[in-house]
């Protein structure tokens, strides 16, 4: 009958998968798995022919050993080098057994568990879990092993010049992770919802490099890269990108009532060291005379005495600082009350 047939060919594929599992071939090279630190990390085990038998996962065993990297474990009292130590122990009954602390990062996910994926997560890895990791999977008559080994590198963004930028200023922004071969791609993103960067006459791209020759204040923020290497492993990075300028940072309408006293903010951001003297220029409105305040811990606020119709309009402020000038704009609306 046609559904023996199936059968037949379904019990000797389980058959031949479960002789071609026990163990990987002798002198087989072990594949390398790559990791961001910091970040989660999976250490794949599963059989090539998924499992059509359902039950036979609730009586798994699965045992993950790891012998840690060379220089990166402590000598222990049988020898001077790093020993092979059990990570985590699925016993039959769902009891899990593991080393403490690292217990708390590994996990088996119960959901692969049940489709015959015994993969190994590490959240997060850290540089301390690289080496090579050991997995033995049994339930009834089958076994797997999985062998492999797990390579934790770090990832960042780094800015050329470093710390915050005054506005005009140039700045490169580096993406790199630490892994011997180059990406297979590069790509730029800004803010959480990770709009891409395309070249233009403000954004220069060259390979891990990101070139802004002139930043503003709409600069400042979450700048982000992501690198995908050849294997499918992606590395995805952060950095917060903080622009320096007189605030208010975009153009401020001050509404007062005719004949009122009135404040025309400008400051420079809190916690930027400043010289005593320093001093703003405020240029007001149809030509007038500039008006000059001598600095308060970098606040250089305009204050307007009995305002009137003949006061209205817009006002910038100028600092000079560190051989550039640093510019805000204020429009001052007095409001009478006619009708």
């Amino acid at each position: 009958m046609l559904w023996e047939a199936r059968f037949q060919v379904w019990l000797f594929l389980q058959l031949l998968w479960a002789a071609a599992v026990e163990a990987p071939e002798p002198g087989a090279e072990v594949p390398v798995v790559w990791a961001q630190e910091g970040a989660p990390a999976q250490l794949p085990c599963s059989p090539t022919i998924p499992l059509q038998d359902l039950s036979l996962p609730r009586t798994r065993q699965v045992t993950w050993q790891h012998v840690p990297e060379s220089g990166s474990a402590a000598p222990t009292p049988r020898g001077p080098g790093p020993r092979r130590y059990t990570v985590l122990r699925l016993a039959p009954g769902g009891l899990r057994i593991g080393r403490l602390p690292l217990q708390s990062r590994v996990q088996l996910e119960e959901t692969g568990l049940q489709r015959g994926d015994f993969s190994l997560w590490l959240r997060p890895a850290r540089r301390a879990d690289a080496g090579e990791y050991h997995a033995a999977v049994r339930f009834g008559n089958r076994a797997l092993a999985c062998r492999l080994r797990l390579r934790v590198g770090q990832a960042a963004v780094t800015a050329s010049p470093p710390g915050p930028l005054w506005t005009s200023s140039w700045v490169v922004l580096n993406c790199s992770f630490s892994r011997p071969d180059l990406p297979a791609s590069v790509h730029w993103f800004r803010g959480p919802g990770r709009v891409p960067v395309q070249e233009s006459p403000h954004h220069h791209l060259v390979g891990n490099f990101l070139f802004l020759p002139r930043v503003s204040s709409l600069d400042s923020g979450t700048w982000g890269c992501s690198l995908t290497y050849r294997d499918g492993f992606i590395v995805s990075i952060t950095y917060n990108l903080a622009v320096l300028d007189l605030e208010p940072r975009v153009p401020l309408t001050v509404y007062t009532g005719a004949g009122s006293k009135v404040e025309l903010p400008c400051r420079l951001p809190p916690g930027v060291g400043i010289q005593s003297s320093l001093t703003a220029m405020w240029t007001p409105p149809r030509g007038g005379p500039d008006l000059l305040v001598a600095g308060d811990q970098g606040n250089f606020t305009l204050r307007l005495e009995a305002v009137g119709q003949a006061q209205a309009g817009t006002y910038t402020c100028c600092v000079h600082l560190q051989g550039r000038q640093l510019s805000a704009t204020v429009t001052l609306a007095v409001i009478t009350g006619q009708v």
